[in-house]
Formats: C-alpha cells, structure tokens, sequence
C-alpha cells in the first residue's frame, strides 16, 4: 500500500511540480491540474484532484409538475423543519405563483400555501417569497422581497406576527434611502429568537432583529475605514500590489444557514477574485478570501481554515477568457451552504453546480456532481439543506429539487468523525480503515487512523500515518511526543552509561600512570 502511494505522489510531482508556488510561478494561465470528469474526487496535499468513491447518489428528482403544483416559476429557497419535512419558497408574475411548498423527506406534498392565513380567517397572499426557515418548534418565517417583510407563521401558516422593515425615524442607523433598497431575501432565527436577515442590495452587513421584531443594527459589516496601518502600506505599495489587495468596502452577503452549535454561516455575494487565487496558490485561507464565514455573536469569523488549502471550492481556475475551450472561468460561486453534524458543512457552487463537503477543520472530504443535467447534475442550483444522510438541492434552472442520499463511502467518513469527536477512538479507528479499504488513496482517512494511534500512546506508529496522510500537523505533535517517550525511556540508562565510561575512564588513567611511574629508572633520569 505505502509503495503504491509513494507511487502516486512521484507521479504527481513529476506532472505538476513539487508544490502549488512552484506551478503557478510557471505562467501557465491555470492553477493545478484540470478537474477531470469525475463523479467525485478530493484533493491531495500538492493540490491535485484524486479520484474517490461517490459519497451520495442521486435518488430522486422532482418538478412541481411531478408533485403536483404546476410549474415552478421562479424557485428561490428551500428550508428544512425539524422532522425532515422540506419546504420551498417559489415566487413568480401571477399571484398563485408567489407561494410556499411543503414536502415530506422523499419528496411528496403535502401542503401548499399562496399566503398567511390572517386573524379573520382570510387569506392574504405573499407577494414574493425569496426565502424561508423553519425554527425547532416548526413555525414558518418568510422573507418576502415586495413587501419588505418577515412573516412569523405556525406550522399551518397561521400569521403570529409581522417583522417589518427597518423604521429610519427609529434607529440612526439608517435612513429613507435604505429602506428604499432593503429587501429582504434569505434568513434564519436562532434558539434565542433572534432573526438574522440577508438583504439584496445591502452591504452594511446581516440585518439584525431581536427576538421581539425590533431591528438592532448589522451583524458581521464589512470593513469600510482602512486602519492608519493600512493607509501607510497602501502609500508604500507599488500599483501590482495595490491592484492585489482588496478594496476597503463592505461586504455582501447572498445567503445564511445556522449550524447545529447556532453559529452563523453566512456567504459572500462578491469578493476580490485576486485574493482568493492568491490564497489558492499559497494554500493559506484567510478572513479576507473568504468565500463563506461562520460567525459567533459579535460577528467574528471563527471558521477554521486549517486543511491542504481554503475552504472555496474547486482550486483550478481559468484566468483568461480566450480559451474558448474552458468550461468555466473565474473561482467557484458559493450561493448556500447546508450544515451537518459534528462541524461538517457544504457549499454549493453555481459555478461548477458542484458540491464541495468539509470538515470542522477546513479538510475537503469530497466534492460531487456537476454540469451533467442527465446524471443528477445542475442547471443553475440555488439552495441546499441537509436533513441526517439526506442531502437536498434546488435548482432554479431546472426548477427542480434533487434528493441526495448518502453512500457507504459517506457514511464510513460521517461515522468515522463522528466516533472520534466522540472520543470512541477504537470505532474510529475501524472506521478510518473501512474508509481506506474502499479508497487507499484517501489522505483524511490515514490521518484519522493516526490520530486514533496518538490518543493511546503508539506515537512511532502515529507518525508513520500521518506522513501517508501528509498531516504535518500531526506528524510534528507525534514527533515530539514520541522524541519524549525516546528521552525518559533511555534518559536512566544512558546516565548509567555515562557514569562508567567516566568510572572505567578514570581506572584506565590511574593504571597508565602508574605503569609509567613504575618504568621510570631509579635515581632519576
């Protein structure tokens, strides 16, 4: 197994170079070797993509025509409620269009509502739903983009409240002007009650409402004053480097989730390109490359960026538009991001209608699907939510919603994580190695079986893990417990050893020197 890996990685070198700089110094007009036309594929540590067993398989596709509801004009979002139901936000020219759909996990209806059901028992239409959420108590929130307003419904669509937009003459924050363009698009509602909304045309940052409706100000702006630190290297910089850095202007974001923690993972709308194909040549991402954060309570990004490279989808990337032969250009598009358990989340890309899975570290596990319509594949994706080992997908394009359902690939890789999050490290341990029965070239699963050997003292054995894995990481942390153990192990001995050299030294002095003493000639020389 390790002489086919040595294998693999020589190939690799020998193809692109001994590490990412290296190519990208080369002038070549792409970054990394091409994405090939796999179903499903990672990354290695040299920022190739390696082929790797389908995580999830394509179950079921429906249209509204197939459920039943005519034809979806103009699919916007889609949520999932705490006992797997799926509900759609579909929005369109007529009023019977403007509505949301309820299905049940595999995809069937089971209710659908033009509107809220108002105190008098009358209906009262949405006019254009552009997102929706469903909190753990099953109540429905719509963000309707045309009125401006969040509606709070229960399960039945019964209107609890009605969050209007924020009011100028209250807040000094905003003015006239803002509520002109603010209109509300994504949003979700934490376990405190409090409503984080993403608004087309907005780049102060989330909008926030407390848990009584009432707007408190932005979550998570973008930054707008360069610090004097700043503005000193900007005057010292040459035009190439100016033109390199990113803008001091707010940032917009295009959509919101809510992970399991009630962290914030929010996406960004637009970003300088240049930035994020610096950090893919260096493999180090950061807050200002950043194509998605997560986002404690004040605003901070805490995503972890710790994996062969940044969280941003795939790595090659077309620069110039002449090839007329280039599938795409330009970085991938994050347009939603669906959260799992134990810190793992995905982001959807428009761009490549890829599917790109990580862990709570920054590692890809997987990427899959793709442009491919007649093998499960996207047209113009739009929304993801994940429902256990059910992974959902709305295509605007196609106006469809994909069912995904994980694989034994993907499961040995979610339990795997699961056991050693756990703290279950022999499960995890059996795991990892059922991962790497069915893929020997899955670097994460040679880490994780590392990882387990780390915990129960066997560092030599961790070590040799971890550099098939190419965790250096962990590779220096085993090293330096096990330059420990190899210390104290033979610290006792080798002082004992030191001591009789001095000991048997000494003898050996003491007997020469009288020998001598001994040979010189009696009265003197």
């Amino acid at each position: 197994m390790k002489g086919k890996r040595w294998g693999i990685l020589l190939t690799a070198i020998a193809l692109c170079g001994a590490c990412p700089a290296v190519q990208a110094a080369s002038g070549e007009e792409s970054l990394y070797t091409p994405v090939s036309s796999f179903a499903s594929y990672t990354y290695n540590y040299w920022g190739d993509p390696v082929e790797c067993p389908a995580p999830y398989t394509v179950t079921r596709t429906v249209t509204g025509v197939d459920i039943g509801v005519g034809e979806l004009k103009k699919p916007n979002d889609m949520a999932v409620g705490p006992d797997g139901d799926i509900y759609l936000a579909v929005s369109g020219d007529a009023a019977g269009d403007n509505r949301i759909i309820r299905l049940d996990g595999q995809l069937n209806l089971l209710e659908e509502w033009t509107g809220y059901t108002a105190d008098d028992g009358w209906t009262v239409p949405f006019q254009e739903p552009l997102g929706v959420f469903v909190d753990k108590d099953g109540d429905i929130y719509v963000a309707d983009g045309a009125s401006k307003n969040i509606y709070h419904m229960d399960g039945d669509c019964r209107l609890k409240r009605t969050v209007l937009p924020p009011d100028p003459d209250e807040n000094a924050f905003i003015d006239e002007a803002f509520v002109e363009r603010y209109r509300p698009s994504k949003l979700v509602v934490d376990v405190s009650g409090r409503i984080h909304v993403v608004a087309v045309n907005v780049n102060e940052g989330i909008v926030e409402f407390d848990p009584d409706g009432k707007f408190e100000g932005f979550l998570a702006a973008g930054k707008v004053n360069a610090t004097p630190l700043e503005i000193l290297w900007k005057k010292l910089s040459s035009q190439e480097q100016l033109d390199r850095m990113a803008d001091f202007v707010p940032i917009e974001y295009n959509n919101i989730a809510l992970d399991q923690d009630n962290f914030i993972f929010a996406s960004a709308a637009a970003i300088d390109e240049s930035v994020v194909l610096s950090e893919i040549r260096s493999g180090n991402g950061t807050e200002q490359g950043a194509l998605v954060r997560r986002l404690n309570m004040l605003g901070n990004d805490i995503l972890r960026r710790n994996g062969f490279g940044p969280p941003v989808g795939d790595y090659p990337v077309e620069e110039t538009i002449d090839n007329i032969d280039a599938t795409y250009q330009g970085i991938s598009r994050v347009v939603d991001m669906a959260c799992g358990d134990n810190g793992c989340y995905s982001l959807l890309d428009n761009n490549r209608n890829r599917i790109f899975t990580y862990n709570s570290e920054g590692y890809l596990l997987y990427a899959f699907s793709g442009p491919d319509e007649t093998a499960g594949g996207f047209r113009t994706p739009c929304s993801i939510v994940q429902y256990g080992k059910y992974l959902y997908v709305l295509d605007s394009g196609l106006r469809s919603v994909t069912q995904f359902t994980r694989t034994g690939f993907g499961d040995a890789i979610a339990d795997a994580i699961q056991y050693q999050d756990n703290g279950q490290y022999n499960a995890a341990r059996t795991a990892w190695e059922n991962v790497m029965a069915m893929d020997a070239n899955y670097d994460l699963a040679y880490s994780g079986v590392g990882k387990t050997l780390y915990q129960y003292g066997e560092y030599e054995q961790a070590m040799r893990m971890f550099k098939l894995g190419n965790d250096r990481t962990w590779y220096s942390r085993a090293f330096k417990e096990y330059s420990k153990g190899v210390v104290s192990r033979w610290f006792a001995p080798a002082v004992v050893a030191l001591a009789a050299i001095l000991v048997v030294t000494r003898l050996l002095v003491a007997v020469i020197c009288r020998r001598r003493k001994s040979r010189k000639p009696a009265g003197g020389a």
